[in-house]
């Protein structure tokens, strides 16, 4: 089995004047490294918050917030089946390395933030 073993990140350089805070850059950071060429990954947010550092998973989520308020970040659709005992199926995000970047394909939506949680 090959397993990706990048020592490196691929993020959107139009995030250096956007992001102030340290978590933020971290997971970023972290995003980048799971993403493919088109910038979707799915890392759950404990991997994210183990890679970035061992930040918290409330720490996780208020810097997805803000990647997502900042135009950094698009939330899409889950796909494939949820996993054994599990609540629901892992998020599918997507990095964008340019502004208003379309989707990757015509199959793919954008739910937006807090379309699963609704919390926001």
């Amino acid at each position: 089995m090959n397993v990706d073993r990048r020592l490196y990140s691929i993020i959107p350089v139009r995030a250096v004047p956007l992001i102030k805070r340290g978590n933020t850059w971290r997971v970023l950071a972290a995003l980048g490294h799971y993403a493919s060429p088109n910038g979707i990954c799915y890392p759950n947010q404990r991997t994210i918050g183990e890679l970035a550092g061992g930040i918290d998973q409330a720490d996780v989520s208020r810097a997805l917030k803000e990647l997502y308020q900042n135009e950094l970040l698009r939330i899409l659709l889950p796909k494939g089946k949820r996993q054994r005992g599990s609540f629901q199926r892992g998020n599918r995000y997507q990095l964008l390395y340019h502004p208003h970047q379309p989707l990757p394909s015509n199959k793919e939506l954008d739910i937006g933030w807090g379309a699963r949680t609704r919390r926001w």
